[in-house]
């Protein structure tokens, strides 16, 4: 990470911890733009969006297990949706390329504010899997497909 730091490609907080203990923790960098402030452990950091390649992985486990296919309309897990839900594949949003728009986003964007959006929407922006739209949306439906099929799969199992 020193040489990352070095070379201008990190400037950040780490830790690194084992079986719950503190095994190395170091600040490189500053806490701003301006480099007025020198970083330190006390400065906390939004883990932005590192979490989006567990739902991405989750699916490619499920598709490997045969329980979904990337092909697969979104409408198959998700058949509340309107009808557009019915050309979106769940390849598309893994990919950003589901034609679902950007909302405008708000501070009090709940799972339910999204969820109403998407049920409330009419139209793709585009045909899915002709462009590219990077936005949380398709995030918020991979998770629930993974939910759905995870549900799906301990119903087979529970009697």
């Amino acid at each position: 990470m020193q040489l990352a730091h070095t070379r201008g490609i990190f400037n950040g907080n780490v830790l690194v911890s084992r079986n719950g203990k503190v095994i190395y923790e170091k600040s490189l960098g500053y806490a701003d733009g301006s480099k007025a402030n020198v970083l330190t452990s006390a400065y906390k950091f939004d883990i932005g969006s590192v979490s989006k390649e567990f739902n991405g992985a989750a699916i490619l486990l499920l598709k490997q297990r045969g329980k979904l296919s990337l092909d697969d309309p979104i409408s198959k897990f998700l058949p509340e949706l309107p009808a557009w839900a019915s050309t979106v594949k769940v390849k598309h949003l893994i990919t950003y390329t589901s034609g679902i728009p950007g909302f405008e986003p708000t501070s009090a964007e709940s799972d339910s504010l999204v969820w109403a959006n998407l049920k409330g929407l009419k139209t793709l922006k585009f045909e899915p899997g002709t462009a590219y739209i990077y936005n949380h949306y398709n995030v918020y439906l991979q998770m629930r497909i993974v939910e759905k099929s995870k549900r799906a799969t301990l119903r087979r199992f529970h009697y």
